[in-house]
C-alpha cells in the first residue's frame, strides 16, 4: 500500500471516508454480478463496510477484509454479523482466513490504486473464483478527479493494464467511476524483476525533484526485459544515491529523432531543447546502438520497493520524542465584534476563551465545540469555522509539558444568545464582554498579547502561528 495502517485506523476515527455507495453500482452489480443460489462473495478493502453489507443483501454469504481495525470495528457496530469482518492486509498477510472454496464474486472498491504489487495482487485473487465468478475493480477516472487526487485513480493507460490477461473484460462508466468486470483469469504473472540505471548528476537531479518522468535508453538485450510495472532504480554516478521508481509505459522507436518528435523533450530533459537533446542521446549511444531502437521509459512517482523496517515500534518511538498537550477553543463575538471572555476560578483567576484539552479520539475543532457547550451552554462553531490562531506554549514551571492551541473563529453571538450563556460553575464564574481596550486594562500585556494576536489575526492583519515562551 502507499500509505501504512495507522494512517487508515487514524483517518477512520477522524470520520474520513470515500464517497457512499451509488444507486448507479447497485445496479451495475445487480445487472452483471447477480448472486447465484448459496453465493459467497470477498470484498477487499471493505472500509466502513456498506459494500459488503449490500452484498449480502443482494444474497450473497459474504467475507469483507480490510487492514483497519478502526474501520472494521465501524463496520461491525453498524452491519452486524450478517457478514464476516476479518482484519487483513491482503498483499502481505497469509490468506489462510479466507474461504478455500472460493468466491462467486470478489470486489475492490477504491481499492486497487493502492494495491503496490496491483497484477500480482489481482491475479492472485482471479484464482479464488469459482467457476463463472468474477472480480468487479470499482476506480475513480482520472479525468473527472481534481490534480491533487490523481493518484488514487486510474488513467485510460491503466485501466487498460487493469484488464489484460484476463479471458473476459467488460468495462462500465458512471458518475465519475469506472466499473470493470474481469473473468476468466490467466496464470499468476511473475513478479517483475528489478532493473538499475546509473544517471549522471543533473539529470538524477531532475528525476529527485520530480521533473524528469521518461528515461531514454535502447533495447539491448538487458534494457528489451524491462516491464510496465518493474521497478527501475536509478542510481547516482557520481555518488552513493539512489530511488526508485515503477515503470508506467515503455514505447519502442525506430530512431531518437522519431522518439523526440513525439514524446514531451521537457519531460525527458527539463533544461534542455530538442536539438540539445538529440546531440546528447547521440553523444551517449553511437549509430550501432541507436540501431538497436530506442525505448521511451515513462514512471510515476510510486515507490518500486517496499519500505524499509522502521529503527523502532511505534510505541518505542514515541517514548523519545518531547510530549504535549492540545487545547482548542472558540472566539466569540458580541454582534459589534467585542470579544466575549469567560473568568475561571483556577490559579490566578485568568480570562479565556470557551475551550479545553482535547480528549481521546477527538480532533481539536471538536474539542472547541464540546467544551464550548460545557462552558457555557451553547452550540458554538457550528459548519466550518476557520482556523485563526495556532499557539504554541513551552513548557515552563507551572505546566511542564508544551501545549499546542487551536483557535477558531466562533462568529459573532446575538443579544439573545448572550443572555442564554449559563456558565459551569466548577470551572468560571463571570463572563464578560469588552472592547479591546478594556480588555487591555482588565488582562494585563502578557494574557492580552494571545486576545490582540488573535483579533488581529481575524482581520486578516497578523500571523496564524504564535509563540509564547515561559
Amino acid at each position: 500500500m502507499f500509505t501504512t495502517q495507522e494512517k487508515w485506523d487514524r483517518g477512520y476515527a477522524d470520520g474520513h471516508r470515500y464517497r457512499q455507495l451509488r444507486d448507479s453500482e447497485r445496479s451495475l452489480l445487480a445487472t452483471h454480478a447477480p448472486a447465484p443460489v448459496e453465493g459467497r462473495a470477498l470484498d477487499v478493502g471493505c472500509g466502513l463496510g456498506e459494500l459488503a453489507a449490500h452484498l449480502s443483501a443482494l444474497g450473497y454469504t459474504v467475507d469483507a477484509v480490510d487492514w483497519s481495525t478502526t474501520a472494521l470495528a465501524k463496520a461491525a457496530a453498524q452491519f452486524g454479523p450478517t457478514v464476516r469482518w476479518v482484519r487483513l492486509d491482503i498483499e502481505k498477510d497469509d490468506w489462510a482466513p479466507l474461504h478455500t472454496d472460493g468466491y462467486d464474486l470478489i470486489s475492490l472498491r477504491f481499492v486497487a490504486p493502492f494495491l503496490t504489487a496491483r497484477d500480482q495482487t489481482l491475479h492472485s485473487l482471479g484464482q479464488r473464483l469459482r467457476p463463472g465468478g468474477a472480480l468487479v475493480v470499482i476506480t475513480s477516472l482520472a479525468a473527472d478527479t481534481s490534480p491533487e487526487r490523481r493518484g488514487i485513480a486510474f488513467d485510460e493507460d491503466q485501466l487498460a493494464q487493469l484488464q489484460a490477461g484476463w479471458s473476459s473484460a467488460e468495462r462500465h462508466d458512471a458518475e465519475g467511476v469506472s466499473f470493470v468486470i474481469l473473468r476468466g483469469p490467466g496464470p499468476v504473472p511473475s513478479t517483475p524483476r528489478e532493473h538499475h540505471a546509473h544517471l549522471q548528476q543533473r539529470y538524477y537531479d531532475q528525476v529527485e525533484s520530480g521533473r524528469k518522468v521518461i528515461e531514454v535508453r535502447v533495447a539491448t538485450p538487458e534494457r528489451a526485459t524491462i516491464e510496465v510495472g518493474g521497478t527501475l532504480v536509478f542510481h547516482d554516478q557520481d555518488d552513493s544515491r539512489e530511488l526508485d521508481i515503477v515503470v508506467k509505459r515503455i514505447t519502442p522507436y525506430a530512431s531518437f529523432e522519431e522518439l523526440l518528435a513525439t514524446e514531451d523533450p521537457a519531460r525527458i530533459d527539463p533544461d534542455a531543447s530538442r536539438a540539445e537533446q538529440l546531440v546528447n542521446l547521440r553523444r551517449i549511444y553511437p549509430p550501432d546502438k541507436e540501431a538497436l531502437g530506442p525505448l521511451a521509459l515513462e514512471f510515476d512517482h510510486r515507490p518500486g520497493r517496499p519500505g524499509r523496517t522502521m529503527p523502532m515500534t511505534p510505541a518505542q518511538y514515541a517514548q523519545t520524542v518531547p510530549h504535549h498537550t492540545v487545547a482548542s477553543s472558540l472566539y466569540v463575538r458580541d454582534e459589534h465584534d467585542r470579544p466575549v471572555q469567560l473568568r475561571s476560578v483556577y490559579g490566578k483567576r485568568p480570562w479565556q476563551f470557551p475551550g479545553g484539552n482535547t480528549d481521546t479520539q477527538e480532533d481539536p475543532l471538536g474539542t472547541a465545540r464540546r467544551e464550548a457547550a460545557e462552558e457555557t451552554g451553547l452550540e458554538l462553531g457550528q459548519g466550518a469555522p476557520s482556523l485563526l490562531l495556532t499557539h504554541y506554549l513551552f513548557p515552563g514551571p507551572h505546566a511542564p509539558l508544551g501545549k499546542v492551541e487551536f483557535i477558531f473563529d466562533g462568529g459573532r453571538l446575538s443579544s439573545e444568545q448572550l443572555r442564554r450563556i449559563r456558565l459551569d460553575p466548577a470551572e468560571h464564574d463571570m463572563w464578560a464582554v469588552h472592547d479591546l481596550g478594556q480588555w487591555r486594562l482588565l488582562m494585563g500585556e502578557m494574557p492580552f498579547a494571545r486576545l490582540d494576536a488573535v483579533e488581529r489575526a481575524r482581520r486578516g492583519q497578523g500571523p496564524n502561528f504564535r509563540v509564547t515562551h515561559p
